[in-house]
Formats: C-alpha cells, sequence, structure tokens
C-alpha cells in the first residue's frame, strides 16, 4: 500500500492506493476480505466504506451522512454511474478501484473538503479531473487554487500503448501522446491546470502499474484483480 503524505500532511487521515501484497480489493465476493483488511489497517470503518458504480464517466457525487456504506461491500448498492467521488463529510471513507487507470486524490485544506476519482482513459477524454474540480466548486464552494491534488499509480507513458486511431483523437483533444503511447498523468495534470489548480499543487506519484510489477494491472494481466484507492477527511 502506498499512501500519500502531500495530502495527509494537509489534514487528510487517508490518501492511500492498496497494491498486489494488499491483495484483490475487487468489488466482489472474494474482494472484500482484502477491502475490510484495507480499511482495518488505515483505521477506516468498513461498514461505512462508499464507492460508485464505475463506467469510465464524469459524474462526480457528493457523498454525505445518508450514502454511508453504499457499494461497500455489493457493487449494486454503489452510487450508480459515477466515477468520482467528493465530501466534506469527516470519517466518512471514499473509494475508488483500478486496474490501470488513474486514481486522483483532490484535497482543499481551506473548506476541508474532498474526494478521489476514476480517471481512465473515457474519462480523461471527457474530462472527470475538470469536472471534480467544478463538482467541488459548485458542492463547497471551493477555490481551485486552494485545491491540492495526488495522480496516483496507474497505467504510465512508458507502457500505455493504443491504436493509431485513439492516440489521433488524444492528441486532437489537446492531451499528450507520444506516438500512440498515451501520457494520462500529463493529461489529467493539464486538464486540472486548465481548471485553475496550481501546478504546484499537482503530485504524480509516477508509478505505472503495468511494468512495475507492484500493482493489479489489466494490460499486465487481463483476469487481475483490483487495486482500491481510499480517501477519508478528519
Amino acid at each position: 500500500m502506498i499512501r500519500f503524505p502531500e495530502l495527509e500532511t494537509l489534514g487528510l487521515v487517508t490518501a492511500a492506493f492498496t497494491d498486489k501484497s494488499d491483495g484483490d480489493c475487487s468489488l466482489s465476493t472474494g474482494g472484500e476480505a482484502a477491502r475490510r483488511r484495507a480499511c482495518s489497517r488505515l483505521g477506516m470503518d468498513f461498514e461505512a466504506l462508499v464507492c460508485g458504480q464505475q463506467v469510465h464517466g464524469v459524474t462526480v457525487a457528493e457523498v454525505d451522512a445518508a450514502d454511508k456504506g453504499r457499494g461497500g461491500s455489493v457493487w449494486s448498492e454503489g452510487l450508480p454511474d459515477t466515477d468520482g467521488l467528493i465530501t466534506r463529510r469527516a470519517a466518512l471513507p471514499l473509494a475508488v478501484l483500478a486496474a490501470d487507470c488513474v486514481p486522483v486524490f483532490l484535497y482543499d485544506p481551506e473548506r476541508r473538503a474532498g474526494g478521489v476519482i476514476h480517471a481512465g482513459r473515457e474519462g480523461v477524454r471527457q474530462g472527470i479531473a475538470a469536472a471534480a474540480v467544478e463538482a467541488m466548486r459548485l458542492r463547497f464552494d471551493c477555490r481551485a487554487a486552494n485545491i491540492h491534488v495526488v495522480i496516483g499509480p496507474s497505467a504510465g507513458p512508458c507502457c500505455y500503448e493504443v491504436s493509431p486511431e485513439m492516440a489521433a483523437a488524444f492528441e486532437a483533444l489537446g492531451l499528450p501522446t507520444r506516438g500512440r503511447m498515451l501520457d494520462l498523468w500529463a493529461a489529467n495534470r493539464a486538464q486540472l491546470e486548465g481548471a485553475g489548480v496550481p501546478g504546484e499543487q499537482v503530485a504524480v506519484s509516477g508509478q505505472c502499474t503495468i511494468c512495475s510489477g507492484a500493482y493489479h494491472s489489466y494490460r499486465a494481466a487481463p483476469e487481475t484483480g483490483r487495486n482500491i484507492g481510499l480517501f477519508m477527511l478528519r
């Protein structure tokens, strides 16, 4: 498990991402034990864990006390069609699952608000990182200039090769490519900066899930499990 002091030192209880050593955290019966262990290790209440029904979209949902426990145990009970979770509720754990897609953690220490999003290729193409910043502005009166971000482990520009057509589509949107290689880290950073988040407040873990061997990776092994990004306010 990797933790992100860039955010935790600002006041978060938890900004973390599991790895293979934590087990398969998939939203399946077999994954519940691993999710429970990860929450226990971080001092989180597993019964309160909130997850969305991820669809590679751009919906960012506000999570409050009434959502406690939605989707943490059973996928069908998660927030429908939701790839981003934000909150101002302390001690309410949020999670996204990933196996090459990008977990992006956001926190505004002034408003004590933040969350975590699932920003894979399709989410990046549709601008989910900027959508999360806008959702925090609308829901919590956050200013982009106060938001701090960590872009977690995911498919890196070293390994994430796509079709020529997909690469051309990304390039046409002004998103960074190198031949057929996509750079989801730089793309998320560019969208965050475009939304007003200062570049010096965006940290990139720089760990590639495909080639590092430390994380579950769909590209490296299609039958793989899932890593889970965990977030909780103090």
